[in-house]
């Protein structure tokens, strides 16, 4: 059986995560080493409290959150899917509730508040199973079902996920490697995810101009830089972090290691600059995918072409890619919908990129395998469709 790693981060991962599960299902073995430099919203909210109150470093929950349950092989899936994103209501104190009591304020919150959205039908199909649900829910956590987490600040705001997965690493000896055992057993994952480090890995990016931008959050988030980035490193605090050993063991026993999508520093380089990640891809001799991203974006990423994408990846590798994975459809928006695709999070007034000529040029030069294809999906202006990027690979791994 084919072993497959992909390396990235944020949306970008999880979204190429749920198409793998979809379409390639059981045809291959998957690992997922998800960076750990994120420091935002909710997720850095919550680490922020473990650090201020419980003088503990909680290594981000948010994008393996995604990551676990996209994977997700359980029956109950959807459900898992629908509250593990779910932002809390209650202003109750976050120590007040047991695991127990937070499953029971979600589905309060679901039903009595109109918060199920677009999965109220599916949901209310959950609630008839509620005796099935909860019978499973008893038997997978045990006594855990009485754990709490200490912390004096509100519930409100914090996803349900992200409190679980705290509150199990607070209980399970401040073990992060226990907690997430515990969770690929819940959701029945259908891989192996992997945190890139459980080090404090907090990241600048430094500027052409000599700038420097501190943290995950800033440097994704100025809408405009004086330069471009030059150089993305590991902030003081964290300049021993270290790659997990299953990392390492992921990469040299892959066939195919893909690379992106996502945000090109913060979710996809900042794998890279981790201790002894380098040194893991240098050994391996899986071919390396880079799947480019559709459009740049502002601050972070503006003006960059398609190849400077590859050229940055390929800098931070520390090799060679084999293969770039690009899309080459422009869809003909209004200029409304145009409006929205720049106003949209992931693009902040960037644009599409594509393989230029010369590029194509370059890139036969260099002997980089380039795959062009419409990529993009329906329903969004810039996200690569599941099932696209998914025939694109699956004619590269069985050669259809």
């Amino acid at each position: 059986m084919l072993k497959i790693t992909t390396i990235g981060g944020g949306n970008g991962q999880s979204n190429l995560l749920d198409g793998i599960s979809e379409y390639l299902g059981d045809s291959i073995q998957v690992s997922a080493i998800v960076s750990m430099s994120d420091d935002g919203r909710t997720t850095g909210s919550l680490m922020k409290k473990f650090q201020d109150e419980l003088d503990l470093h909680l290594p981000p929950p948010g994008d393996l959150r995604r990551c676990l349950f996209s994977l997700s092989k359980s029956k109950y899936k959807a459900y898992f899917r629908l509250i593990f994103e779910y932002s809390f209501l209650t202003e109750e104190k976050i120590k007040n509730f047991t695991v127990l009591d937070l499953f029971d304020q979600v589905h309060r919150e679901l039903l009595f508040f109109g918060r199920a959205g677009d999965f109220k039908e599916e949901f209310e199909n959950f609630e008839e199973e509620k005796g099935d649900l909860y019978m499973y829910i008893t038997k997978e956590f045990g006594e855990k079902l009485d754990y709490i987490l200490p912390l004096s600040s509100e519930l409100k705001g914090h996803k349900f996920g992200n409190i679980l997965m705290g509150l199990l690493y607070y209980n399970l000896n401040k073990d992060y490697d226990k907690m997430l055992d515990f969770m690929h057993e819940l959701l029945q994952v259908g891989g192996n995810i992997i945190p890139v480090t459980t080090k404090k890995a907090f990241i600048r990016a430094v500027l052409g101009n000599g700038e420097v931008i501190e943290t995950q959050d800033r440097i994704s988030n100025v809408a405009e830089y004086s330069s471009g980035i030059a150089d993305l490193e590991l902030m003081n605090s964290s300049i021993d972090a270290t790659h997990h050993t299953k990392a390492c063991d992921a990469i040299l026993e892959s066939d195919y290691i893909l690379i992106g999508p996502g945000d090109l520093f913060t979710s996809t380089i900042s794998n890279f600059i981790i201790g002894g990640i380098q040194n893991c891809i240098q050994k391996t001799n899986a071919k390396i995918i880079y799947i480019g991203n559709n459009t740049n974006k502002g601050g972070e990423t503006m003006g960059l072409t398609a190849l400077d994408f590859l050229n940055k990846v390929e800098r931070f590798v520390g090799r060679r890619i084999h293969i770039f994975i690009a899309n080459n459809r422009k869809p003909k928006l209004s200029p409304e919908e145009f409006e929205k695709f720049q106003k949209s999070i992931s693009v902040k007034g960037g644009d599409y990129i594509f393989v230029s000529p010369g590029e194509k040029s370059e890139l036969s030069r260099r002997k980089v395998e380039l795959i062009e294809a419409d990529l993009l999906g329906e329903k969004s202006y810039y996200k690569h469709s599941k099932k696209k990027l998914m025939k694109v690979l699956k004619s590269l791994f069985f050669k259809t």
